[in-house]
């Protein structure tokens, strides 16, 4: 007897395919325009600073911005660029071999999940670091829950 892909699965399979393929073109684009994007966002929490500094009260907040524009270089930038698109075809991979009902496939997306979590708190640190793992964070227990809902149709 032929095993066959729940729905659920298939759909859970192509939302990967569409996320995953999007994070990678989003983690190369990252590198290639790190640059750039470090220059404004230092732009930016200069702004902000400059704000703060005329607001009484506003030194933990101040010295919060300070922390994060710091943390935002280039080189972070493109590191974490880097790592995204490694974690997305980590989890790429994981999607299309249980696309073929593999459940190793489970075990590579969780890998990749992970690692899409960890990656920017390691890169950045502090609260730049947790901010920017938030959203993996989100999306990657999601799914991994939703994945593990399969696991009875894997072999």
């Amino acid at each position: 007897m032929e095993n066959i892909r729940p729905t659920f699965l298939t759909v859970l399979c192509i939302l990967t395919f569409i996320g995953s393929g999007w994070s990678i073109y989003s983690g190369i684009s990252n590198y290639y325009t790190a640059d750039v994007a470090a220059g404004l966002v230092n732009e930016q929490f200069e702004k902000v600073q400059e704000e703060l500094d005329n607001q009484e009260g506003a030194e933990s907040f101040g010295k919060l911005f300070q922390s994060i524009g710091e943390s935002m270089s280039p080189e972070k930038i493109k590191n974490n660029g880097i790592a995204t698109a490694i974690t997305s075809i980590i989890t790429l991979i994981g999607a299309i071999l249980m696309w073929g009902l593999r459940k190793t496939g489970f075990y590579v997306y969780v890998v990749g999940a992970l690692a899409a979590i960890i990656a920017p708190v390691t890169i950045f640190g502090g609260f730049a670091g947790a901010v920017a793992s938030g959203g993996a964070a989100f999306a990657g227990i999601l799914f991994i829950i939703l994945y593990a809902l399969n696991l009875k149709h894997l072999r």
